[in-house]
């Protein structure tokens, strides 16, 4: 008996160690709706980007949602690119504006124009040449991350690379 409870003493600190490492929100290779990916995302210890487009997706967004993730090397970096952009750590009003210009109303990005939720019109051309699964919007090349069951699901595209820009779209009306 004292041998099981010795066990459980000793098994107990090392769940709530395990539970501490291991989050849903870092295990984002499996959620097919951008709103479950973008949930699991802002549970992120670090990751003020995808906290403030889970904020921004439940509401302002009923239906399907195509988020553009600039993460392309973790939390940290994203966030020092969001210190570069301002200049600063970005208030919550800035980082809404930003997740706004990186957000479509969409299951998912077409060929054409596409209206970001802060109202911007982009240029949208997927099934690039060199990369068909890719799309180019704006100065973005993109990549789908999540695999959508159905139009309603919408889709996180994640960046593969920047060129001459940010790793996001500007929200309207920004400069920096």
């Amino acid at each position: 008996m004292l041998g099981l409870l010795a066990g459980l003493i000793l098994a107990v600190p090392l769940l709530l160690v395990g539970g501490y490492f291991w989050q849903a929100g870092l295990d984002l290779g499996s959620p097919p709706s951008s709103r479950e990916w973008t949930r699991l995302c802002a549970k992120g210890h670090e990751d003020i980007y995808c906290k403030a487009a889970y904020q921004v997706v439940e509401r302002e967004v009923s239906g399907p949602v195509v988020l553009l993730y600039p993460g392309v090397t973790g939390d940290r970096d994203l966030t020092a690119s969001l210190i570069v952009w301002k200049g600063r750590y970005p208030n919550v009003k800035e980082l809404d504006a930003l997740v706004r210009a990186n957000l479509f109303a969409a299951s998912e990005l077409r060929t054409g124009e596409m209206r970001s939720l802060d109202g911007q019109v982009r240029r949208v051309t997927c099934g690039l040449p060199d990369q068909q699964a890719a799309c180019q919007v704006g100065h973005l090349r993109v990549i789908p991350s999540t695999v959508p069951r159905t139009p309603e699901d919408g889709a996180v595209y994640r960046l593969i690379s920047s060129s001459g820009g940010p790793e996001f779209l500007l929200p309207a009306g920004s400069s920096r």
